[in-house]
């Protein structure tokens, strides 16, 4: 499956995030965990946002929230949209794994922290699951035992500055 064109969202609107900065923001959902929902949202710092994967997705790429975004952010086939799709060898800090396949059940997104592993079997990432709310956890390549439509994609808004990698 292809993911749909960029729509140009970010440069249009000016965002502009660094990668340490992605993973700042992604963990500040942890301090307490949020419990996942598909219809509320969760205020902190950095806005308002809807508590799924692409609410969660949506804040630490520093899209829109509310009340811009009514919505909390965009759905998954939204941040493929203000997304490119990278080979699994350039992924790096503040990348997401993205699957758009699917219903709101199936869809999902998260954030690529680092590779818990040499052999790249393994990542640390950061996530918004049903069950779980907000997680930091080592993550089978692309996406555990449901890897199937996953694709890793890169915010075209990210600014691609020399950053000690994690």
């Amino acid at each position: 499956m292809e993911f749909p064109r960029s729509t140009g969202l970010a440069p249009v609107m000016g965002i502009q995030i660094t990668r340490s900065q992605v993973i700042e923001r992604a963990q500040s959902w942890l301090r307490p965990s949020v419990a996942y929902s598909q219809t509320d949202f969760h205020t902190n710092e950095y806005g308002t946002y809807r508590t799924d994967c692409s609410g969660y997705v949506s804040m630490a790429w520093a899209l829109p929230g509310k009340p811009q975004d009514r919505h909390g952010g965009l759905d998954t086939i939204g941040l493929a949209g203000v997304s490119r799709t990278i080979a699994k060898h350039q992924l790096r800090a503040g990348d997401v794994l993205l699957r758009t396949e699917g219903t709101g059940r199936t869809r999902h997104a998260t954030v690529f922290d680092r590779w818990a592993d040499a052999a790249r079997d393994a990542y640390w990432g950061f996530e918004q699951a049903g069950g779980l709310g907000t997680v930091h956890r080592v993550i089978a390549y692309p996406y555990g035992n449901t890897s199937h439509g996953y694709r890793a994609v890169r915010f075209i808004g990210l600014i691609e500055k020399q950053e000690r990698d994690r």
